[in-house]
């Protein structure tokens, strides 16, 4: 039995249209390695002079070092896994299946991506960037029925907004699955293309074995796991 952090984000669900491809995700961690892990990316970010939030948007190649070393360390953690639920904003019918209601859509794609992740017997502790909802009880709401399903299974120790600004692991977690959307909706091939990200995406993909980020895993699959959501 082990206790985990697992630490949630989301890229591009409120973005350009033209990108159909939104992405909600996970960066999971043992508990008791947290603080190390969190001390390694503060030594990194002390390193190369970042005194700000990291993430997909802020990426850049007068960062480079600092953004691949995140790469190196994702990949030397044995420990940390990543898994990533991406979906065509065109399959989402709210008014069919949410009553119209898009922000209870969100948090249904939140439960897809957490339901089949989390493992019988160990205890998680589930952060997700704050963000300000309509109704005020969707993080609850969304611990209960978590903790509904996997009753006598995984335990739910709290499921709780936190402020990412303060959070490395969900600053990472928002690089991996930014790099996943990129790919996903084929960036590379626009002509205002980010050359760094383009390459960035390329060294990600190769640290996980795979030519590109476009790719979907199998549920078992425990260090870079991405699932495409069909809908109904």
């Amino acid at each position: 039995m082990t206790t985990y952090n697992v630490y949630c984000d989301e890229s591009r669900h409120t973005s350009d249209p033209s990108q159909p491809y939104i992405v909600i995700g996970a960066l999971q961690c043992p508990r008791e390695e947290k603080r190390r892990i969190v001390g390694r990316l503060h030594g990194l970010m002390t390193k190369h002079g970042i005194k700000t939030e990291f993430g997909w948007k802020k990426a850049s190649p007068n960062k480079a070092e600092f953004y691949l070393s995140l790469i190196q360390l994702f990949a030397e953690e044995q420990c940390l896994s990543f898994r990533c639920v991406v979906v065509d904003r065109r399959q989402l019918d709210h008014e069919q299946w949410n009553n119209g209601d898009k922000e209870l859509g969100f948090y249904k794609l939140y439960y897809q991506l957490l339901v089949h992740w989390l493992q019988p017997g160990d205890t998680y502790h589930i952060y997700l960037d704050w963000q300000q909802n309509a109704a005020s009880g969707r993080f609850e709401e969304l611990r209960q029925i978590l903790a509904h399903k996997l009753m006598g299974r995984a335990k739910i120790a709290c499921l709780e907004p936190v402020e990412s600004h303060n959070q490395p692991l969900i600053q990472l977690a928002d690089l991996l699955m930014g790099a996943v959307g990129y790919d996903w909706n084929d960036m590379q091939s626009r002509s205002n293309a980010s050359v760094f990200k383009v390459q960035y995406a390329g060294h990600l993909a190769k640290a996980v074995g795979k030519s590109g980020l476009r790719f979907t895993t199998p549920k078992t699959e425990r260090k870079f796991n991405i699932f495409n959501w069909q809908g109904r």
